[in-house]
């Protein structure tokens, strides 16, 4: 035990400087930026200067900050609960067997997380289906788009989810006389909120964050969202460098928020899913 007391505290010394250098250091380092005034940022980006709060005035106004966060929550958020409810309907009978092919489609959705998103055909498709530059059409294609983890991602989860559900109860539900949907929202649904919680929260995130989707997709400045403000501050010739960082901070505490406010029940999925496999 004493000799593996020196490997344990060097490894864990180790991970603690990774986390530092990979996590902490860029934060803090955007922090240092968002309270920075742009001349003292010019002449010395690397060290703090005086700080001021000007930054996340100016950058609220200038970008309408607060309408498109308002646009970036109901996004995140309606295509979040869609994705895990339209995985919840997809995952129970390609867990149970229900399906013919339901291998074939669980493969087909667990490829497609990691597939490449293609712009140009999004583009393209959005346009001939009449999704483009409209809310709605925005939240559909980050559910079912390949390459983002919305529907896909819950279909895996909850699948896996569902197998772990002895097949006895389906069939008491059945006896029972209790309806399909029913059955799901009263016993399912239950026993599967880890998988849900996770699923919704990595879809929520991933339309929060997304850059490129808010550019192709939408044009009316009614719709823009969060991200698109922040790049509003970028320019060809020139940067605002600390009005950036400033709406960057802005647009992650509600994020961050959630998240602290999710840690009981992230940790709880986490270790349920550990209990399972």
């Amino acid at each position: 035990m004493i000799r593996l007391a020196r490997p344990r505290l060097l490894s864990n010394i180790a991970v603690g400087v990774l986390i530092v250098l990979l996590f902490l250091l860029p934060v803090l380092y955007v922090l240092m930026m968002a309270f920075e005034t742009p001349a003292h940022f010019l002449n010395s980006p690397m060290t703090p200067g005086t700080p001021t709060v000007s930054n996340f005035g100016q950058a609220w106004s200038s970008a309408n900050l607060g309408g498109e966060l308002v646009n970036t929550v109901i996004f995140s958020v309606v295509s979040g609960a869609l994705s895990v409810a339209f995985g919840l309907l997809i995952a129970f009978p390609v867990a149970r067997r229900l399906l013919r092919g339901h291998s074939m489609i669980y493969t087909y959705l667990f490829i497609g997380m990691f597939l490449p998103m293609s712009i140009i055909p999004m583009y393209a498709e959005a346009r001939m289906l009449g999704l483009w530059d409209n809310a709605v059409g925005y939240i559909l294609i980050h559910i079912a788009m390949p390459g983002l983890p919305g529907m896909a991602l819950a279909v895996v989860l909850l699948t896996a989810s569902i197998s772990s559900v002895p097949l006895e109860l389906d069939e008491a539900a059945w006896m029972e006389g209790s309806s399909y949907l029913a059955y799901l929202w009263r016993v399912i649904v239950p026993i599967s909120r880890p998988a849900l919680l996770i699923g919704f929260l990595y879809a929520m995130l991933n339309d929060w964050n997304d850059i490129i989707g808010p550019v192709v997709l939408l044009n009316n400045p009614a719709l823009a969202t969060v991200t698109k403000g922040i790049n509003s501050f970028a320019g060809d010739n020139s940067s605002q460098y600390t009005l950036i960082a400033a709406a960057v901070v802005i647009a992650s505490l509600p994020v961050v928020i959630l998240f602290i406010a999710c840690q009981r029940q992230i940790n709880e999925a986490s270790l349920a899913g550990s209990l399972k496999g």
